[in-house]
């Protein structure tokens, strides 16, 4: 439907019609109904003799938007374009303003005269207004309504909408002209030769030749003379242009291409930069951030300024410096905000890049791995895997597993009342000469078992290992041969270990095995990867008698509302986009670290220090990448920095010993040392200094136990006793354990009766630490078993070639088989062996935004446009055609946009397939007659197979799992990743740069660059603060026993976090089916390793089998984990492409009188009836 010129308007039915009104009208709306979806209205004024529309008001669903000259309003305020929320798009061309809406409704103004409206089809037989009814019957129901004639007056006149104050006077009559000698007209206005019609002529030129087939064009012609008439009383030439581009636009919206019709003296129009005026070209212009936009045009070609066809070299439109258009390859490159000129390039420690035309190529160089525990329990692997472990015990942290060059130990204890409350107490790195040294967390002094005077800051162990002290809070131990351990013991003992790229796939432990890889971070000995963090890292002991760590499910950020509140104050600067460590946003993510500042600042029994410890953490990442953050500590943690408090004095001559805290505990060591008298702070009035060289007050003494220091208030636990420092003293409550019994066949080994260097229950194997050499400190009296047998872990002891193999925490015996992904594993001397089949690659997309890529990295993005998810022509040319590309668009409810469904586009060859609104429909773009994919149903999903090897899977709302077959490793991209393996580098954008910021990646695979960019993401929680704790309790399913058999399968941390998310989101309607779909993506989770979890019950999200079960009729019932391939009309031999696992819906029990099932009629019937 339409509307140009002076008056003129066009129907959706067809008619043509002129009606001179200067009231405020329904253009269209949506009646016939019982929901208004839409309602635009428009009025038009006369300025200088020219009718133009000076407003259009729309609600689309709900939300009103009102278009004037020059500025746009959206629910009462005035907005910046281009626009996308809550499902409307607005954005401007070079001749147009158009309206978008999820619903099925275009709008385009070109500010002046013209309005063209698309409405869906769905919309048949439902509008009201000017536009008709859209019956697809002319005239009937508009002029022809029961029988009786309506003039074009009194059909429009009945259309007028006057507002609360205002009486806008009918329009009485249609204006006639006296038309002169149509020849004389032509000679005054046009300098034409008198003999032709203009109208007629430019209306059948060649121009027009292939649209006069499409769009009749009689009703043009005779209101463009009308036009002509009008224009010679009032001198207007102009307005033979409105009638003629109409016709040109309604060619268009037909499907037809017009030719450039303009001329230099017939309704010329002029162009911004080096553009061109065209009448029809795609209004997908190629730019220089997405040259492929044109590619995938859905919409038909509209007129406006384009760049030029170049003759040799394609232009694209300059979008990064909006400079008109150039050649492709002289477009400039965005990396970290910044612009780079084609041909420049940047340097980073681990890569340098150079920009082409548009796109970085960058050449990786070998750089050390970093692998790092902080916060006492937040291991990060040198392939940057983020785990937490609350381990109680002495781990390998690292170790050379092919020349076994250097061990690393990492002792993890519990040191609070909670068992998350873990610390690191020392670290111990052993070098294959045989030599051992130990650092132990007494605050300053790091213990070092190599029995050499401590006093120099630099200290030289041997020819390959020196120890220094660059600053009072840092030791690091430098080794010759690529190894640098670096300890922090201020405010809380964290330990850094840096490799050299040279040990790369050599390593083990709970580091990882630094292969770039980090889907099989969690390899065990055993030669399979396990399934969690607690199962992987409790394969790491080195001692026997430790406990198996379990999963923690508990926030501690619950348990304090105060604490909550002052890690999420303090905890936030660390996202803060305008806070002290936004510089470093770009290098490194803050995510991960704000999750573990959140974690260990409401854990810790002394808050601050965690938080300081935390935000160090992060500061030392970011000096890692060359940025150095200057000044963080003037708000926050500022404490550390003051050097001599108020109760040291100051003296030059410090010659006898200090009053210690040590000395409270323990005889002193140092008071015995005679040394040269320092200068420095000294205690004075019974203050005790302790090992950070701070003088205080006994109460605050660390107390020594074994050797180690003990802060004050922390808690040992150490033989059944709990011992807390008190005063500088350990207070301990509990009775010790009595010299125990030892269960036959194991006997009591007493270390104090053994000769010196006798090893004890330390180094007692089991079957889990065969492997492990034994790390002994002390010697530790207890139960061990008699020579030649080992513990079986359930308190007996068995024959080394008896003991089972272990994944994800459960025992098998030798010979039995496991399946791991689509291998098959065998137990076989406590190790498994595998089939090395390739798997299918799968990307998750759930929710309000969740991705799970195929390497398996997580991360959360929520924009408003069309994304690509995944293609495979990433072609560094960008010329090489793939064969399939997936586009999503997140369609939003409610007013925090918060996604509600999803519309799925995937392009195949010369298909298109829509998925939206709970089906599938199909657009034929070309000749192609093989149909490259089959559509079938599965219970709740609608899956998508493609002969190239591509599966997707849509719940019909907002879950989508996409499978590859490997062909595809490392061919694809898109914000599903690149499939490589390693998930480093999953953030690479379609400039091909590797960024940090999921903004920057996000917002570089929009499909269309004039949609906004996705700015910063609320945490929804604390939008609806309301919403909060019910999603907690609703989400807290994912943790409880229903799904306990899946959690040593699968981690539910991160579904958790994102059910809590998405439920606090919903806050307008749907806030059941995003709790449901979040619940949902980890029950898929967990059937894809083989664990069927039957979670839905009458009041947690039921689904209503029973509605497809005819009157008195039971085939149809829910399967929790699916049914495998069935026999359908549409495949009757039952044999599916791929044996898709575990899709959870209804699905019917067909009956062998009818045992084939109708997908489109969803019942049970025999071959006949197909």
């Amino acid at each position: 439907c339409s509307t140009w010129g002076s008056f003129h308007f066009k129907t959706f039915d067809g008619d043509i019609f002129t009606f001179p009104g200067l009231c405020n009208y329904v253009f269209a709306s949506h009646c016939n109904a019982p929901y208004e979806d839409f309602n635009i209205q428009i009025r038009r004024e006369v300025v200088a003799n020219t009718p133009t529309i000076n407003r259009i008001t729309m609600k689309l669903e709900g939300v009103v938007a009102e278009l004037t000259k020059g500025a746009v309003m959206v629910d009462g305020n005035r907005v910046q374009l281009p626009y996308s929320q809550s499902g409307i798009t607005i954005e401007k061309s070079s001749v147009y303003v158009k309206v978008g809406s999820k619903i099925g409704v275009v709008l385009l103004w070109n500010e002046k005269d013209s309005i063209l409206l698309e409405l869906s089809e769905k919309y048949a037989n439902q509008t009201c207004g000017l536009c008709g009814d859209f019956n697809g019957f002319p005239i009937y129901n508009e002029f022809v309504s029961n029988n009786a004639k309506m003039t074009a007056l009194q059909f429009g006149n009945m259309q007028k909408m006057d507002g609360p104050t205002e009486h806008c006077e009918d329009s009485t009559s249609i204006p006639t002209y006296n038309c002169p000698d149509s020849f004389y007209l032509l000679r005054i206005v046009y300098f034409f030769p008198p003999k032709d019609d203009i109208c007629e002529k430019t209306l059948t030129s060649s121009a027009f030749s292939e649209c006069n087939e499409l769009v009749d064009v009689k009703d043009y012609i005779k209101a463009c003379q009308d036009d002509l008439c009008r224009s010679a009383d009032s001198k207007n030439s102009s307005c033979i242009c409105d009638t003629i581009a109409e016709y040109s636009r309604q060619c268009a919206h037909a499907g037809g291409q017009p030719l450039d019709w303009r001329t230099s003296k017939l309704c010329p129009k002029k162009c911004p930069y080096n553009m061109q005026y065209q009448e029809c070209n795609s209004p997908c212009a190629d730019t220089c951030t997405n040259p492929e936009r044109s590619l995938f045009c859905e919409e038909h070609c509209i007129d406006g300024c384009f760049c030029p066809p170049g003759k040799f070299l394609r232009t694209v439109f300059d979008d990064i410096n909006n400079s008109g258009c150039i050649p492709q390859q002289e477009c400039s490159c965005i990396y970290n905000g910044k612009t780079y000129a084609t041909g420049s390039s940047f340097s980073e420690p681990c890569q340098t890049c150079t920009c082409n035309g548009g796109q970085w190529s960058c050449q990786d160089k070998s750089c050390p791995g970093t692998c790092s525990v902080v916060g006492g329990s937040h291991i990060s692997t040198y392939d940057k895997k983020h785990y937490d472990h609350h381990g109680d015990c002495t781990y390998v942290l690292s170790k050379d597993c092919k020349d076994e060059k250097f061990t690393i130990l990492a002792e993890l204890r519990k040191c609070g009342l909670t068992d998350t409350e873990t610390c690191l107490k020392s670290v111990t790195l052993n070098m294959n000469k045989g030599q051992t040294v130990r650092m132990q967390n007494n605050k300053n002094r790091g213990r070092k078992k190599t029995g050499l005077n401590e006093s120099r800051s630099c200290i030289s162990l041997s020819a390959n290992v020196t120890m220094f002290r660059p600053s009072s809070f840092v030791m690091i131990i430098h080794t010759s041969f690529g190894v640098q351990v670096e300890m922090q013991f201020t405010p809380m003992m964290q330990v850094f270990v840096r490799l050299d790229a040279s040990f790369k796939n050599q390593t083990c432990g709970l580091c990882g095995n630094f292969n770039n890889i980090q889907t099989d971070d969690f390899k065990v000995i055993s030669g399979i990867i396990e399934g969690t963090a607690s199962a992987f890292a409790n394969t790491w002991k080195t001692q026997a008698s430790c406990p198996n760590i379990q999963q923690s499910f508990e926030n501690p950020c619950a348990l304090s509302i105060d604490n909550e509140k002052y890690a999420q104050h303090w905890c936030g600067l660390l996202t803060d986009s305008t806070g002290p460590f936004a510089a470093c946003h770009y290098a490194v993510n803050p995510a991960v670290y704000h999750t573990n500042c959140m974690f260990d600042t409401c854990n810790c029994e002394n808050s601050e220090d965690c938080l300081c410890a935390a935000l160090s953490a992060y500061v030392r990442a970011c000096a890692a990448k060359g940025i150095q953050l200057q000044g963080w500590r003037t708000d926050v943690c500022s404490k550390y920095t003051t050097s001599c408090p108020k109760s040291l004095s100051y003296s030059y001559t410090i010659s006898s010993c200090q009053p210690t805290c040590r000395s409270l505990s323990e005889p002193d060591v140092t008071c015995n040392i005679k040394f040269v008298p320092v200068d420095g702070c000294t205690c004075v009035n019974g203050t005790y200094m302790d090992d950070s060289g701070k003088c205080v007050p006994a109460n605050e003494c660390p107390c020594y136990y074994r050797g180690s220091a003990i802060p004050f208030g922390e808690v040992v636990h150490e033989n059944g006793r709990v011992c807390t420092c008190v005063q500088g003293i350990l207070n301990c409550i509990g009775a010790p354990n009595p010299t125990p019994v030892c269960k036959a066949p194991m006997v009591y080994f007493d270390c104090k009766n053994n000769t010196a260097g006798a090893t004890g229950t330390e180094c007692q194997k089991s079957c889990q630490t065969l492997d492990m050499q034994c790390y002994s400190s002390q010697c530790t009296s207890g139960c061990v078993c008699p020579d030649g047998l080992v513990l079986d872990g359930n308190g007996g002891c068995i024959p080394e070639e008896e003991c089972p193999c272990i994944h994800n925490e459960a025992m098998y015996q030798p010979g039995e088989k496991i399946n791991f992904d689509c291998n098959t594993c065998v137990c076989k001397n406590r190790k498994w062996e595998c089939t090395k089949d390739q798997c299918l690659g799968t990307c998750a997309v759930y929710g309000d935004g969740h991705y799970n890529t195929f390497d398996d990295k997580r991360f959360s993005f929520n924009g408003n446009c069309e994304y690509t998810l995944v293609q495979d022509h990433c072609g560094k040319s960008g010329t090489v055609n793939g064969t399939f590309r997936v586009v999503t668009e997140n369609i939003p409810c409610g007013n925090t946009g918060t996604t509600c469904s999803k519309s799925i586009k995937v392009f195949l060859e010369s298909y298109e397939l829509i998925l939206g609104e709970e089906r599938v429909s199909v657009v034929k773009r070309g000749q192609n007659d093989e149909v490259p994919y089959t559509v079938r149903y599965m219970g709740m999903y609608l899956v998508v197979e493609t002969k190239s090897g591509l599966i997707l899977m849509w719940d019909k709302k907002t879950s989508m799992f996409i499978k590859l077959s490997p062909g595809f490793k490392g061919q694809v991209c898109g914000l599903c990743g690149n499939y490589d393996g390693n998930s480093i580098n999953d953030f690479t954008t379609r400039s091909q740069s590797v960024v940090e910021n999921v903004l920057e990646f996000g917002n570089s695979w929009k499909v269309s660059s004039t949609c906004p960019d996705a700015s910063s993401v609320k945490d929804p929680c604390s939008t609806n603060p309301y919403r909060k704790s019910w999603s907690e309790k609703q989400c807290s399913i994912i943790n409880s026993n229903v799904f306990a058999a899946c959690h040593s399968q699968v981690e539910p941390a991160k579904y958790y976090q994102a059910c809590v998310s998405d439920a606090c989101a919903c806050d307008t309607g749907g806030d059941c089916d995003c709790f449901c779909t979040a619940v949902a993506a980890y029950a898929q989770a967990c059937s894809e390793v083989g664990v069927c979890v039957a979670w839905r019950s009458p009041t947690i999200c039921p689904l209503f089998c029973d509605y497809y079960n005819q009157q008195g009729e039971c085939e149809w019932h829910y399967k929790p984990c699916g049914a495998s391939c069935m026999k359908t009309c549409k495949n009757p031999s039952g044999k599916c492409l791929n044996d898709l696992p575990g899709l959870e819906g209804c699905y019917p029990n067909c009956p062998p009188d009818k045992p084939y099932f109708h997908e489109d009629q969803m019942k049970c019937v025999s071959l006949c009836d197909c």
